[in-house]
């Protein structure tokens, strides 16, 4: 189970990431991170939520690009 704290951290991590490499997909950010696919798509969609990241209406496959 993942606590508050990890879960701010990967926050944290994942707008580094972005910040550094640019639009990116949900998959390279996990394989960037060391975490599961499906808990980066969700750390990202939280973030959008938040106002602290955009997607684009640009699409690889079914993934948008953050």
């Amino acid at each position: 189970m993942i606590n508050f704290h990890s879960a701010m951290s990967n926050k944290d991590r994942i707008l580094a990431t972005v910040r550094l490499s640019g639009p990116s997909l949900p998959v390279r950010i996990a394989k960037a991170l060391g975490i599961s696919p499906l808990f980066a798509s969700a750390f990202l969609s939280e973030l959008r939520t938040e106002g602290k990241l955009k997607i684009s209406n640009m699409r690889v496959g079914s993934s948008p690009i953050y």
